[in-house]
C-alpha cells in the first residue's frame, strides 16, 4: 500500500470541492489533492446540453440513493447526488437562485460568527458573471450565468398575473425575495452549454503545478490519530480505493477537507470514527469522536404541484416532454443551429418566492433524539418569524409550460395528452428533519449507494403539511383569478376549497426536491452541531467539511447558488487559517 503526501486533501471533486481547489491553489506553496469518486465527463453531450439534464439522474453521473419508506408519504423517494467531476453542478437543473437575507442571518444567529449576510453576499458575488438579456453583465466570477427575458407568452402571463394580484417583481440573486422573477441559469451564453464547477473553476487552472486531481477514486475513510491524551484527534490522511481497485493511502501535511455532499460527508465521518458511539460500536467502527449529531438534521424541500389545461391555440412544450419525434427533432435543430428552444434551457426559469397570506400558530412537535431541544426551539423560532412576516417567502413556486405528473408520483414518466401548464409548489422552510447514517463498515460499499440509511421523515412535523396544503389552495386561487394567466387557460374548477382535501392531496402527491442540507450542521456542539463557524469538525484539529451538509437551515429555493457562496466564503476562512 503506497503513500504520498500533500498539504491539503479535498475529498470530493464536486461543486464546493472545485471552488476550494481553485481558491486554495492560488497560493503556489500550497499543494492540493482532489479525490473524486465519479469520472470527468467534461465532453459528455448530455452533461453540457441544458435540455438533456433529466437524463442525468439514475445514470452513471448519479449516486441514486433511496430513502427508507416514508411513513407520512407511504413510499420511498429517490435521492440523486452528483457522481462526477463537478458533483451535483454537473447534473442539476441550472437554476441559480439565492436564498433570503433572513435565512443566512438565521445561520449567524445559531452562533456562527462571520456568516452574516453581507459577508456571504460578497463571497457569492465572487462566484459568477451574470449575462443579462439587455446585453450587460454583473460580476466577473468564473461561473457563467444567463438571465433570460420575460417576453414569452407564458413568462409574461406569469409575471403580469402575480403582479396583478399584489406581488412585486424581484431580483432572484439579491437576497430580497418575496415576489416573482425569471431565474438565472448556470448556462454560458456564448457556448449555450452548462457552466458548472468543472469548466468554470477547474478547467482554467488544471495546469497549476500545485494541483492534482484524481477521478474514479473512492475514499473509504479519513485516517485519524488520537494518540494525544485528552486532545483533539488529528487527520493524518485518507485511505482510498484506486481505479484499479487497490487500497492506497495519501497523507496530509496540513488539512483534510470533506466536500462529498449531504449524504457522503456524514457517511465518511462515521466510517472514520466520528459519530454516535452507539451506532459506530454496533458496526465495529472504532470511536474517535462521539458526536451523535453527525448525519442528523437532514433537511430538504418537500414539494407538490398543480396542472392547468391550456387553450388549444397557445404554445406549450408538451410534445417535447412527450418525446414526440417531430418535436424533439425540431428542438435539436433549434439548439444546434441557433442555440435556442427547449434544449437550450432547463425550461423552469419562471419562478416566484412568495409569502403565504395566511398566518398560523406554530404547533410544537416533540423532537426525536438526538436532535437537541435547543435547536428545535431555534429552528421553530426562525420559521415562526417567517410565517408572521407578510413579506417573507414561505414557498417557492416554479412555473412551466407543460404537463408535470404531480398527482401520479408513482409514474414520473406519465404525460397527459393535450396542452398544459404546471406549477411546482415547494415548502421553503421545512421543520421536518431526517437523518442519514451508515449501516455497514464494509469498504466495498462506499463507492455505491449501499450501506447508507437515508430517512428524510417528510411531513413528520405537522406544520409542514399544514403550510403546504395551504400553499396548494393559495396557488389554485391565484392562478384561477389572475387574468393575465387565465386568458390562456381552459375553464378550471377549483378542487381544493376544503383544507382536508388539500392535505390528502399533499400526502398522496408530495415528493422530495434534490436540495439536501444539514447533516454536518454548522452550529455549536451544544445545539447539535458537527462543525464550527470555520467548518472545522468538532474533536478533530485539522478536518473540515465544506458542502451543503454544513448548512444548518434550509435555503429558500434551489441551493446551487448558496453552495457556491458557502464554498467561496469558506475558502477565505481556510486560506486565513493556513497562512
Amino acid at each position: 500500500m503506497s503513500s504520498q503526501t500533500y498539504d491539503v486533501i479535498i475529498v470530493g471533486g464536486g461543486t464546493s470541492g472545485l471552488v476550494l481547489a481553485n481558491r486554495l491553489t492560488e497560493n503556489p506553496n500550497l499543494h492540493v489533492l482532489v479525490l473524486e469518486s465519479g469520472n470527468d465527463r467534461t465532453g459528455d453531450p448530455n452533461t453540457l446540453t441544458p435540455g438533456a439534464w433529466p437524463l442525468l439522474t439514475n445514470s452513471p453521473n448519479d449516486w441514486t440513493f433511496q430513502t427508507v419508506p416514508q411513513k407520512d408519504l407511504e413510499r420511498q423517494i429517490t435521492v440523486p447526488q452528483g457522481k462526477a467531476l463537478g458533483g451535483s453542478s454537473a447534473v442539476n437543473s441550472f437554476l441559480f437562485t439565492n436564498t433570503s437575507k433572513e435565512t443566512v442571518d438565521g445561520w449567524k444567529d445559531l452562533g456562527n460568527e462571520g456568516w452574516d449576510y453581507a459577508s456571504y453576499e460578497k463571497a457569492l458575488k465572487k462566484s459568477f458573471t451574470l449575462h443579462k438579456s439587455s446585453g450587460g453583465t454583473e460580476g466577473d466570477g468564473p461561473l457563467q450565468l444567463t438571465l433570460g427575458t420575460s417576453e414569452g407568452v407564458w413568462e409574461k402571463a406569469w409575471i403580469q398575473g402575480l403582479v396583478s394580484v399584489g406581488f412585486p417583481e424581484t431580483d432572484p440573486i439579491s437576497g430580497r425575495v418575496g415576489g416573482v422573477n425569471i431565474a438565472a441559469e448556470s448556462i454560458d451564453p456564448k457556448t449555450k452549454q452548462r457552466s458548472y464547477a468543472t469548466n468554470a473553476y477547474l478547467d482554467p487552472i488544471r495546469n497549476r503545478s500545485n494541483l492534482t486531481v484524481r477521478t474514479g477514486t473512492t475514499v473509504n475513510k479519513v485516517l485519524l490519530d488520537k494518540s494525544s491524551s485528552g486532545g483533539d484527534a488529528v487527520a493524518k490522511g485518507v485511505q482510498y480505493t484506486s481505479k484499479g481497485g487497490d487500497l492506497q493511502i495519501v497523507e496530509a501535511r496540513k488539512e483534510v477537507i470533506l466536500t462529498a455532499g449531504a449524504i457522503n460527508s456524514p457517511r465518511l465521518l462515521e466510517l472514520s470514527g466520528v459519530g454516535g458511539a452507539q451506532l459506530l460500536q454496533s458496526l465495529g467502527i472504532d470511536v474517535v469522536v462521539d458526536n451523535p449529531h453527525v448525519g442528523e438534521n437532514l433537511q430538504n424541500h418537500v414539494f407538490t404541484g398543480l396542472v392547468f389545461e391550456a387553450k388549444d391555440d397557445v404554445y406549450t412544450i408538451d410534445d417535447f416532454f412527450r418525446q414526440d419525434p417531430k418535436a424533439v427533432g425540431a428542438a435539436m435543430e433549434d439548439y444546434g443551429t441557433k442555440g435556442t428552444g427547449p434544449m437550450s434551457t432547463s425550461n423552469m426559469v419562471t419562478m416566484a418566492q412568495l409569502p403565504l397570506p395566511e398566518f398560523h400558530t406554530l404547533h410544537v412537535h416533540p423532537p426525536l433524539p438526538p436532535t437537541t431541544p435547543a435547536f428545535v426551539a431555534a429552528h421553530e423560532k426562525f420559521v415562526r418569524s417567517v410565517l408572521t412576516n407578510p413579506s417573507s417567502a414561505l414557498g417557492n413556486y416554479v412555473f412551466g409550460p407543460a404537463y408535470a405528473p404531480f398527482d401520479v408520483p408513482e409514474n414520473p414518466a406519465h404525460r397527459a395528452p393535450g396542452k398544459w401548464v404546471s406549477v411546482a409548489i415547494e415548502l421553503s422552510h421545512p421543520l421536518s428533519r431526517g437523518s442519514s447514517h451508515v449501516t455497514s463498515a464494509a469498504a466495498s460499499q462506499v463507492g455505491t449507494s449501499e450501506g447508507v440509511r437515508v430517512d428524510c421523515r417528510y411531513l413528520s412535523h405537522p406544520l409542514d403539511l399544514e403550510v403546504l396544503a395551504r400553499q396548494v389552495r393559495f396557488t389554485e386561487d391565484v392562478v384561477s383569478r389572475a387574468e393575465p394567466i387565465t386568458r390562456h387557460l381552459k375553464p378550471y374548477t377549483k378542487r381544493f376549497t376544503d383544507l382536508d382535501t388539500a392535505k390528502d392531496y399533499v400526502r398522496r402527491s408530495a415528493n422530495g426536491a434534490y436540495h439536501y442540507t444539514g447533516t454536518c450542521a454548522m452550529m455549536s456542539r451544544d445545539l447539535g452541531g458537527v462543525v464550527d463557524s470555520r467548518l472545522r469538525v468538532y474533536g478533530v484539529s485539522n478536518l473540515r467539511v465544506c458542502d451543503a451538509s454544513v448548512i444548518p437551515l434550509e435555503p429558500t429555493a434551489n441551493p446551487q447558488a448558496v453552495v457556491y457562496g458557502v464554498a467561496e466564503l469558506a475558502s477565505s476562512f481556510i486560506k486565513e487559517d493556513l497562512s
